[in-house]
């Protein structure tokens, strides 16, 4: 990455950083209200008797790429 883009990135990540120490921001509830809808996801796609197991885990997969949870690399192929 070009060195005063990277310099930039660490700036704006303090600055973001900073203000969220001071915000009033409920984490709990984003986060459950967040685990609550990527589990009703994954409850719907275990329920369809129609994929297969491979289709479930590749959806499943999608789903914790949409909410931006790490998945590991084990699904990279």
């Amino acid at each position: 990455m070009h060195l005063k883009l990277e310099l930039l990135k660490w700036a704006v990540f303090d600055a973001v950083a900073e203000g969220l120490e001071h915000a009033e921001i409920d984490a709990d509830e984003i986060a459950d209200t967040t685990a609550i809808m990527a589990l009703a996801e994954i409850q719907e796609i275990i329920k369809d008797e129609k994929k297969t197991d491979f289709e479930i885990v590749d959806e499943i997969v999608n789903v914790f790429a949409k909410y931006k949870i790490d998945f590991g690399i084990c699904h990279d192929f």
